[in-house]
């Protein structure tokens, strides 16, 4: 598992499960360093669902710009898991 602590990421689709508010809060709450612009520093994208029109490929500018510039990218269920394990470890001190 990817540890995003300490680490700046981005999330970009429609989350399922939260708003992107929500997890941009919950992400600092468990140490992430959530950032609403694209640069230099992010580490980790979180995808979503991206929503496209019927002939569009299914991406984002910030998916095309981890592409390009060797960003990890996780997808929602993984972002899910790191939380729940960052619960479990701040509860067992």
């Amino acid at each position: 598992m990817k540890d995003l602590s300490q680490q700046p990421i981005i999330f970009t689709g429609k989350l399922n499960s939260l708003t992107r508010l929500q997890a941009q809060q919950l992400a600092a709450m468990l140490g992430a360093f959530p950032q609403t612009n694209m640069n230099q520093k992010i580490k980790y994208v979180i995808a979503g669902q991206i929503e496209q029109s019927m002939f569009e490929i299914l991406t984002t500018k910030k998916i095309k710009y981890a592409e390009t510039h060797s960003v990890e990218i996780l997808n929602e269920s993984e972002f899910l898991k790191w939380c729940i394990w960052r619960l479990q470890q701040k509860n067992s001190f």
